[in-house]
């Protein structure tokens, strides 16, 4: 098994280090599932070598009944695509390829592999036909017969991209759409492209079935269901009788794990959640169509995860950018959402009663999203992600967002693209994110593109009102392995129109510690007498700091969809001395802001000479 290299500066011993971590918190059968697939990638190379590859590999049949799926409502989206003139662009990277389709894997050996990726997927061609209608028909029919002869099973490296397991499950959703497309927008079941795309799919199918990403698992594997449905509910085959078997009986294990009693998706990336709710509608509204009935546990599953977005959402009506997260692309927030409140009242789903008391951090998202008269804030006490699978984890445990009348104050910094580059890190890094850093260190030993060593794990989450006011909680132990028993704890009180930011440094020895505020690129921070000045997005206001020694502003990047970068003010206050310390930031946008006072000694924050609030530990 293949493990990426720690950053090139560690130690030796510092990258065995954070390689061991990485691994520890991987299940077993991960670790089979990975070693399986290396090795069966360098015995199919052999095969290739010696000219034998296709006895090794899934065949193609010469024919294969397929039923045409009903179109369904969901929608994609792409970037400026135009498959007639062959020209491509995504994640804001733009290629035109030849028409000679034999040229073209050759080509696209140059660009980056998520490039690839989407390329592979299709997803495009339903979004092409969703706003150009059947016109298109042909068009999209003719690009996936030559993509088809271009990228046959047996190239050489075609389990990389074209062929890897993720792409092929979008894929053949992809294709067993279009297929249904075609035949409700009046191609003839005879055409020979539609002979073309079953086999595809036929073929696809076995391909997926004999690798699933069981060593990868999380949102990939729920992919693969998806495709395993779609397959089995199209294909009129034993491969779709298989398909079908084995997809519902993972989709009932999988939506159990993966959707969380809050609803949120476990990986805890709204992006994500966004679509991983798309494809439990998806598959939901599928089954429905094919006349199959649909499990209560995917309904009430798409009722969770309904009703968490629609409170996971800042007042411009899209998500919070934690984790890998950004604005959506590919899917619209508020497409997702309508549809999975249409499609819940009309098929009856409905989510679980509230949440009770005696749930761990394992459970829930932990991501806390409250407002008042003019702010809407939303915390992040969850866990990095699911011990197993942290790939998409930023250190942004105890951060938050902030809207201030309606718009983005406070966000976190988003992701730019998912190779390894100064920006990756710089997106993962706890210095990107509204947090605390103590000594310069990580919440979490984040390194490579998705890799996780020691991981900041809950201490406690607790939401409730003070005085009419929400009062926000969480506690986390990432600097633990510093030493001196290091933890940080953090408290929000959301006024009507300020934000007391509270922070307790539990431990003991001397530090320094800098905890910032990312704001929006059209926000405006001036240092001035007394605190940071702010204005912009209709709003003005002021920071000021408590048991800092000194506040102030500095430049930081904001990557708010793959591929846009924008600079904006990174407001720090800095301290160090002996731990435990304890610290404050009060953001204000009206004329009246609370009188805060710090007791050192009993750590405890007095508010206006009345509230005051401890230390939940």
């Amino acid at each position: 098994m293949s493990m990426p290299n720690a950053p090139e500066h560690a130690s030796l011993f510092a990258r065995l280090r954070v390689t061991f971590w990485s691994l520890w918190y991987l299940r077993p059968s991960m670790i089979y599932w990975r070693i399986h697939r290396t090795i069966k990638g360098v015995l199919l190379r052999m095969a290739g070598s010696a000219g034998v590859l296709p006895l090794f590999v899934a065949t193609r049949p010469a024919a294969v009944g397929m039923r045409a799926l009903p179109p369904l409502g969901s929608r994609y989206h792409c970037e400026d695509i135009d498959i007639v003139e062959r020209r491509f662009s995504f994640l804001r990277d733009t290629m035109e390829l030849p028409e000679d389709a034999a040229q073209w894997p050759a080509l696209l050996r140059g660009k980056p592999l998520l490039w690839q990726f989407h390329f592979g997927y299709h997803d495009y061609l339903l979004a092409i036909l969703a706003d150009r209608g059947d016109g298109m028909l042909d068009a999209a029919l003719n690009f996936a017969c030559s993509w088809d002869r271009a990228f046959p099973l047996t190239a050489t490296d075609a389990r990389r991209s074209a062929w890897h397991p993720y792409v092929l499950s979008i894929r053949i959703e992809s294709w067993v759409r279009l297929h249904g497309l075609a035949l409700h927008g009046g191609v003839e079941k005879t055409d020979a492209r539609l002979g073309i795309i079953a086999t595809g799919v036929e073929q696809m199918t076995r391909v997926l079935l004999r690798n699933l990403e069981k060593g990868t698992m999380a949102n990939h594997l729920l992919r693969n269901i998806k495709a395993l449905v779609f397959a089995g509910l199209a294909l009129e085959s034993a491969t779709g009788n298989r398909a079908w078997r084995i997809g519902m009986e993972l989709l009932a294990r999988e939506l159990a794990e993966q959707v969380l009693l809050d609803g949120c998706h476990f990986e805890r990336s709204p992006m994500y959640h966004v679509s991983m709710l798309n494809d439990v509608l998806d598959m939901a509204e599928a089954m429905h169509l094919a006349g199959e009935p649909v499990p209560e546990a995917v309904g009430e599953a798409a009722a969770r995860m309904t009703r968490f977005l629609e409170h996971m959402r800042h007042p411009d009506g899209e998500i919070p950018y934690f984790n890998d997260a950004t604005s959506s692309f590919f899917l619209r927030t508020d497409e997702v959402l309508q549809r999975g409140r249409s499609l819940c009242t009309a098929m009856g789903w409905t989510a679980s009663s509230q949440l009770t008391g005696g749930i761990g951090p394992e459970q829930v998202s932990g991501l806390l999203a409250v407002s008042s008269e003019r702010l809407w804030t939303v915390f992040d006490a969850g866990l990095v992600g699911p011990d197993y699978q942290p790939g998409h984890a930023h250190c942004d445990t105890l951060s938050f967002e902030l809207s201030v009348d309606g718009r983005r104050w406070i966000t976190d910094t988003g992701v730019y693209h998912y190779k390894e580059s100064p920006e990756r890190r710089y997106s993962r890094s706890t210095a990107a994110h509204s947090t605390i850093a103590i000594d310069d260190a990580e919440q979490s030993e984040v390194w490579k593109s998705f890799r996780v060593g020691r991981r900041a794990r809950i201490l406690h989450i607790e939401s409730e009102q003070r005085g009419g006011m929400p009062l926000l909680r969480g506690a986390h132990d990432g600097y633990t392995r510093i030493g001196g028993g290091l933890v940080h704890e953090r408290a929000l009180l959301v006024g009507p129109d300020w934000l007391l930011v509270m922070d307790w440094l539990h431990g003991r020895g001397t530090h320094r510690w800098v905890s910032r505020l990312q704001l929006h690129p059209d926000i405006r921070a001036e240092v001035r007498e007394g605190g940071v000045m702010l204005r912009g997005r209709g709003a003005e206001g002021v920071c000021t700091a408590f048991g800092a020694s000194s506040l102030g502003v500095r430049e930081g990047e904001y990557y708010p969809a793959f591929g846009e970068r924008f600079t904006r003010p990174v407001i720090e206050a800095t301290g160090e001395g002996e731990f435990p310390h304890h610290c404050a930031m009060l953001l204000g946008f009206g004329t009246r802001m609370p009188v805060v006072e710090i007791d050192i000694r009993a750590g405890v924050f007095v508010i206006d000479g009345r509230m005051e609030v401890r230390s939940g530990l």
